[in-house]
């Protein structure tokens, strides 16, 4: 079965960091999922403006 997913590295602060795991708890997420969430309705948004 092939991959329908792949994987993006980024580096950030470690304070950086430490508020995605704090807003990714509040929400009961993943830290991936949040940043997921975020970069998607930017992408969204950003396309939309091109429009």
């Amino acid at each position: 079965m092939a991959k329908t997913e792949t994987q993006v590295a980024i580096r950030v602060t470690h304070k950086f960091k430490e508020r995605l795991e704090a807003q990714a708890q509040k929400e009961r997420r993943s830290v991936a999922s949040m940043v997921r969430i975020v970069m998607e309705d930017y992408l969204a948004e950003k396309e939309t403006e091109g429009k």
